[in-house]
């Protein structure tokens, strides 16, 4: 490589870009279409790339060092090789995303009472600071409950735009991902603003596929609930990964 990509010029572009996204996509880091464009996407892989092949500090650019362990010119050394296996040792058996799922399911049926009144105790009275929307709420406590760092209760996050604006910088342990898995989170743009107002939503995606897919919802008709959904549901569908 020539250059050094970095997530502070978002909007590289070229066959650069392009060659880095296909290298970490052949090393499974990378999920995205190797469209030629440095986002956050390449630079989240980046990071993934640098920290399971043992970097100190990994962070979301590309350069010459990380192109040639990717094509086995060079290998991690032993320093690298000792937080390979500790991460690695580290890593949790059952998934974050998986945990929070199963905490999800268990909110499946509670209501409002009164309906329409967001009166929901369970969600509400243990997040604190009154009735209010609590989508976002509800996710958060599956989180929080299934032991994730980013998120806090009365905190982070009761504010979808909040969310989604971390997972596009990839702050926070979030980030955007394009193929969603059990566990990871799905929002919902209603008005077109690319979640600039209020008027969003948050779920838990179930199965399925990004076109397709069932999610767990709370706030929906004064309940959480099962749903169908399709990329179409909303002018703009993002798919969040908590990493922890």
């Amino acid at each position: 490589m020539k250059r050094t990509l970095a997530l502070t010029t978002p909007h590289t572009t070229g066959d650069d870009v392009k060659y880095a996204q296909n290298l970490l996509k052949r090393a499974g880091y990378y999920k995205g279409e190797s469209e030629g464009e440095f986002g956050p996407l390449t630079a989240q892989a980046c990071f993934r790339a640098k920290y399971w092949l043992g970097y100190a500090t990994p962070d979301q650019t590309f350069g010459s060092a990380l192109e040639k362990l990717l094509l086995r010119k060079t290998q991690p050394t032993s320093e690298a090789k000792k937080r390979i296996a500790l991460r690695k040792k580290q890593a949790p058996v059952t998934p974050l995303r998986k945990k929070a799922l199963a905490q999800m399911e268990k909110f499946v049926g509670l209501v409002e009472e009164p309906p329409g009144s967001n009166h929901v105790p369970e969600i509400n009275g243990w997040w604190g600071h009154g009735d209010a929307a609590w989508c976002a709420r509800t996710v958060s406590k599956a989180y929080i409950v299934a032991g994730s760092k980013a998120f806090s209760r009365g905190h982070n996050y009761e504010y979808v735009p909040t969310l989604v604006a971390n997972a596009r910088m990839g702050r926070n342990g979030l980030t955007v991902t394009p193929e969603p898995q059990p566990g990871d989170l799905v929002c919902y743009d209603w008005d077109g603003s690319n979640f600039a107002t209020d008027k969003n939503h948050v779920g838990m995606f179930k199965s399925g596929t990004k076109s397709s897919f069932k999610t767990i919802e709370g706030n929906v008709d004064s309940r959480c609930s099962y749903q169908k959904r399709t990329s179409g549901s909303a002018p703009h569908v993002v798919f969040v990964h908590v990493g922890k």
